[in-house]
């Protein structure tokens, strides 16, 4: 009998610590491991006013393509601080190139400034090459996750995912449920909720990140603050040591 009355009290404890498992996975409401889900048609990136592009142009005449590449790729800043180097899109959405003149490039995509850029310098150039990309996409991640900071992403296309992932993820206590995302588009500054806990999340148009997104990790509810190691793990070991005693008890 008092074997019996251990083995119920071991399948017990296992069962309550299983119990919080969905509380840290992401999309636990997707049954199997497998399948799959359009992405074809994810927002592109708009440009705001503040970006930094970089403007490739490749042309026959090296003079020329020189005085439209004055930064190569990769140049560091103003005595190397770091600053992009690049066309920077002033507040009123603008940029100036030599021979393409003053374009407007705001709420426009990398691909379509392409087009523009060729179109003017075709005028006045042959076999123009042009290719655009922003240099100056960063995100930031907030709140309970092990690394918090600001992340320079190389990609156009980033989730969230890949936020969490350059901040070494959240921690166990964060709570997945309402993962903040602040957006400024166009001077006006938007906040979303996002459920990470729900695959309908990877239909949200805030899935995908834009330039300077704030991604904020809210604590969970039981979210502790401890002072040292030792405070840390004091629920573990109280916990051990009921165990431990429960046991001996049972056992006599």
């Amino acid at each position: 009998m008092q074997s019996f009355r251990m083995t119920l009290l071991i399948l017990a404890m296992l069962m309550a610590g299983c119990t919080g498992s969905k509380k840290i996975t992401y999309f636990n409401d997707i049954a199997d491991a497998t399948g799959h889900t359009s992405v074809a048609r994810y927002p592109q990136l708009r440009i705001q006013s503040g970006d930094v592009l970089q403007i490739i142009v490749s042309t026959p005449d090296k003079d020329v393509t020189q005085l439209l590449n004055p930064n190569p790729p990769g140049a560091p800043g103003p005595s190397g601080t770091g600053v992009d180097q690049g066309y920077l899109v002033d507040s009123a959405g603008y940029i100036r190139m030599p021979i393409a003149g003053r374009l407007f490039v705001r709420n426009k995509t990398t691909a379509t400034i392409d087009e523009m850029v060729t179109t003017e310098l075709s005028k006045t150039l042959k076999n123009v090459y042009v290719s655009t990309r922003m240099v100056s996409f960063r995100i930031s991640v907030l709140g309970d996750v092990a690394h918090p900071g600001s992340f320079r992403v190389g990609n156009e296309r980033t989730t969230i995912l890949d936020a969490l992932s350059m901040a070494g993820d959240m921690n166990t206590s964060a709570d997945r449920k309402d993962v903040m995302v602040i957006r400024e588009t166009d001077g006006v500054r938007y906040y979303t909720s996002l459920n990470l806990n729900d695959s309908k999340t990877m239909s949200s148009p805030y899935f995908y990140l834009a330039n300077n997104d704030v991604v904020y990790i809210k604590p969970g509810p039981g979210k502790q603050f401890p002072t040292s190691k030792l405070v840390q793990l004091l629920p573990v070991i109280l916990s051990a040591i009921s165990l431990a005693t429960t046991i001996i008890l049972l056992s006599k």
